[in-house]
This record gives C-alpha cells, structure tokens and sequence, in this order.
C-alpha cells in the first residue's frame, strides 16, 4: 500500500516537473479583446502577432491570414488617412473594417504585403476617416508561397502607422513630376521599346481654377506629370490600380490654355493610345471620378506606365548614322548614416553616381525591396544588423556590388530606483 502512494506521488512530482508553461498568446489576439488605439494622429508603435491564433469568424482576405491580432482607432476627424506595416519584419496581411461585431465587418482596405513594399506617403491602406467612426484594423503574417518554395515567416514584430495623408507634391499644374524614359534595344538594335514609370497618388489632392475636365468628367482630385516623347509614334498611357481613375494628356504651358491631346482607349483595358511627337512635352493628369452621391472626387494610389515600341529611326539619305549607345554600365552605389540616440532610429542616406537611379534594400535575411533615401530603421532589435543597399540607373543596370552598413544596436539599460 506504502508502495503503491510513492509511486503515485514521484509520478505526480514527474509530471508537474515535465509539463512546459504554456507561451501566452498576445493581448489582442481576438478581435474583443482589440488593443484602443484612442482616437490620436498620427501614431507609430512597435508589436507583434508571435503565438497568436485563429479565431472562429476572422475575415479571410486576397491572402490567407496567419497569427492575426487587432486594433481599434476612432477617427479624430474627417480627412485623408493611411494605415500601415511597410517597416516589418515578415510579408503581413492588413485590413481595415468597420462594425461591431466579428460576424458584422465591412471592409475599408487591404494591403497584402507579400513582396516586402516599400514605404510611401499612401501606402497600405488609404481611405477616407470619418470623424467619430470606429476603425478595426487586422494585422496578420501572409502565409502565401508557391508549392515549390518554403514557407515564409508569418509571425514577428512589425510597425504599425497611422497617419494623415499629405498634399502631393505634384497637386499643382506648375509642379509636374516628370517622368524619365529608359530604352531597351532588341535585335541587334533594331527594335527600341521606350518605356517610362513613376508612382503617385491624388488622396488629398484638389482642382485648381481653370483646369480641364479629365476624360470629360468634373473629378477633383489631379495630380500632374511631364514626359518628353522620345520619337514619333503610338504611345500607351495607363495607370491601372483603380477602376475609377481619370486620365488626360495636353500639351501647354498654363492649366487654362491647354490644347488636349485625343486619346484612344483600348478595349478590354485601362490603357489609353495617342500620337506622340518627337521632342514634345505633354502634360498628364490623374484624376479620380466624381461621385454622384456624396459629391466627392475617388482618390487612388498609382503606378503610372507610359511607353512607345518601333523599329531605330533610318539614316538620313546621304548621311551615315552612328549607332545608338547602349547604356550597360552599372551605377555606383553610395551608403552613410547615423544612429538618432534620443529617438533611437538609424537614418540612412544613400546615392547613385548616376541620377534618376532607383534603389533597392535588404535588412538582414529580409528580401531586397525598393526604398528611398533618407531611409529610418526604428526598433532594430538589440544585436549587429547588415544593410545592403544597390541602385539601379534608368537603363536598368543594376550595381552588383551592393554598399553595406554594418549596425550594431546595444541593449537599452534600465536605471534601478534607490
């Protein structure tokens, strides 16, 4: 008898020994238990979705969400604003509701971050705060990959921001942004393709007097670019992300007196066509379609694409020509910077030899992703970092040797109170 309780109380004293604590999952987990947000703007916090779970109801999204943890903010007041996660350490899904109740969400906006975006004045999700109204806000790790490759991480820290979406800087007709062309050749040269990117967006963006209706209707929200054609030719305009997007092409030197350029839309698609002449500037607005019902211009953010494709131009009758000159040399990437210590963020500048390069950035094992200079890394984990940063110039060459920061962020000490 003796016996037979020793053994049962050595395998009890076992068993509580053995049996690990469980790891809590986050506060917020459930949309219920949302961590307030109050109703301040613009915020920027630190968190994390490790150990959370799925929860019986959660939306499903383009994406399928993983860990998801939840916010909620009141509108201060009715203006433009973005929400996002474009300093994180994993792809997240984010997703923006109104409502209640879990079962009763309408969805404002989502922003799938699945190839590592970089950060802009609208990016994530962009809409339109009503003051007083009562925002959820999803964040999630985005679990999706093809079969073949691994699965990605889908849980960690990240950056949450709310803030209030500034004018853009090309609101105005007199402050285009002009959009630079680059030039492929194909065929021993004979075939050029022409193609010119820039990104943008109208949220906050207003009319000015005497400006044109864009694609004949009132809108209300342009904003300008300047692109110089490089040949005569067909040339293909679009900027795509929105159904609601209003598309104009001029040629002038006053919003008042411009002389519109026909446009020729294609069917099936968001591309418009028209004549372009070589050496010509033309003067491109985006605009959003005016709602009937509240009265309101739509608001988007976009890539803008504009293009032209045809055989190299003959030789002048009597004259040699000198073949074109590929550009393929690499630009040269430069990297410097400085740790912020009261604000605890590293400040990043980096620059190319040759101007209107772009650039892409990698922290750590992160994918590269396109970033601009100045670039903030805030709460860097305490450990070394390495930040490889590689332009690429506007013929599409790429610096193969990347420039690299090397950071190091020592652990915070704690003063102990007396």
């Amino acid at each position: 008898m003796k016996g037979s309780i020793a053994s049962g109380l050595i395998a009890t004293m076992f068993l509580l020994v053995a049996a690990p604590a469980a790891l809590a999952a986050p506060a917020n987990d459930n949309f219920a238990e949302a961590q307030d947000l109050g109703s301040l703007l613009p915020q920027l916090l630190s968190s994390s979705n490790e150990r959370a779970t799925e929860e019986a109801g959660d939306p499903r999204s383009l994406s399928i969400p993983q860990h998801s943890v939840w916010f909620r903010w009141e509108a201060p007041g009715t203006e433009p604003v973005a929400i996002d996660t474009c300093h994180s350490e994993f792809a997240t899904t984010l997703a923006v509701f109104t409502g209640s109740t879990l079962g009763s969400l309408e969805k404002v906006g989502e922003d799938t971050n699945t190839d590592g975006r970089y950060c802009s004045s609208a990016s994530g999700v962009a809409f339109r705060a009503t003051a007083g109204t009562v925002y959820s806000i999803m964040v999630a790790g985005n679990g999706f990959h093809f079969p073949e490759a691994p699965a990605p991480a889908t849980e960690g820290t990240f950056e949450l921001s709310l803030a209030p979406i500034p004018k853009p800087a090309n609101d105005d007709f007199s402050n285009p942004v002009s959009i630079e062309t680059s030039v492929t050749f194909w065929v021993g040269e004979e075939f050029r393709s022409y193609d010119a990117w820039s990104d943008g967006f109208t949220w906050n963006a207003t009319k000015e007097p005497g400006e044109p209706d864009h694609a004949g209707d009132l809108g209300g929200a342009s904003v300008w670019f300047r692109w110089t054609a490089p040949r005569s030719g067909p040339a293909e305009f679009g900027a795509c992300d929105s159904p609601d997007i209003l598309l104009g092409v001029y040629t002038g030197d006053a919003v008042d007196a411009l002389t519109p350029v026909p446009l020729e839309s294609r069917p099936m698609s968001c591309f418009v066509n028209f004549s372009a002449t070589s050496g010509t500037t033309y003067r491109i607005a985006v605009d959003g379609k005016l709602d009937a019902e509240t009265d309101l211009p739509a608001m988007a953010t976009f890539g803008i694409h504009v293009s032209m494709q045809g055989s190299a131009p003959p030789a002048e009758e009597g004259k040699s020509q000198a073949a074109p000159q590929l550009d393929t040399v690499p630009p040269n990437t430069k990297l410097g910077g400085r740790f912020l210590k009261r604000k605890r963020i590293w400040l990043l500048r980096f620059h190319s030899n040759e101007p209107g390069s772009t650039f892409r950035c990698r922290l750590d094992k992160h994918r590269f992703r396109r970033c601009k200079s100045p670039l903030r890394l805030r709460h860097l984990k305490p450990g070394r970092h390495v930040l490889k940063v590689f332009a690429v110039d506007a013929a599409g060459n790429r610096d193969r040797s990347p420039a690299i920061a090397h950071l190091r962020v020592k652990r915070r000490r704690h003063r102990r109170g007396r």
